[in-house]
């Protein structure tokens, strides 16, 4: 009896080891985009001026001029909801401090929104926006066409607020 109670209680202790490092993972797991834009897309080098928020930001773009763009793929909150304000100032943070940013538009997207706003997938010195945003819970997944470049990634990275 003695050694049943003992098996059960060394089961326990290695259950609850496996949820702790589960929930550690994900807490702290950063994953890194494992590739870079794709070779045949139309990108725009582009100079960052301002943010909305978190998905939304103002570039200029040497052949197109001043544009509004909406990241391709994500939601962040919108002025009056939780996390606006955070959500706003991580993505200004990111493309403050980006060297290069390269704006790629996807052949399965439509090029503009029905508000005239650009859609691009933003890389930022090699790593897509959408993935910092979802992976810091700035943004959730939304508008992402399955066919779409990244759909595939962005969907493996989903970590749920």
């Amino acid at each position: 009896m003695k050694n049943n109670k003992k098996k059960k209680y060394i089961l326990y202790i290695i259950f609850a080891f496996v949820i702790l490092a589960s929930i550690l993972y994900k807490l702290f797991h950063k994953p890194v985009t494992p590739f870079k834009p794709s070779d045949n897309t139309i990108k725009y080098s582009a100079v960052y001026e301002y943010n909305y928020d978190g998905d939304t930001a103002v570039f200029y773009i040497k052949e197109l001029g001043r544009k509004t763009v909406r990241f391709i793929g994500v939601d962040s909150p919108e002025k009056d909801e939780d996390g606006y304000l955070e959500a706003r100032d991580y993505t200004n943070k990111e493309l403050s401090n980006g060297l290069n940013i390269i704006l790629e538009l996807d052949p399965h997207s439509p090029d503009y929104d029905k508000y005239e706003r650009l859609l691009a997938w933003v890389w930022i010195d090699n790593e897509l926006i959408q993935t910092k945003l979802i992976t810091s819970n700035n943004a959730t997944i939304k508008y992402l066409d399955s066919n779409y470049l990244y759909a595939d990634y962005l969907y493996s990275i989903n970590v749920t607020k």
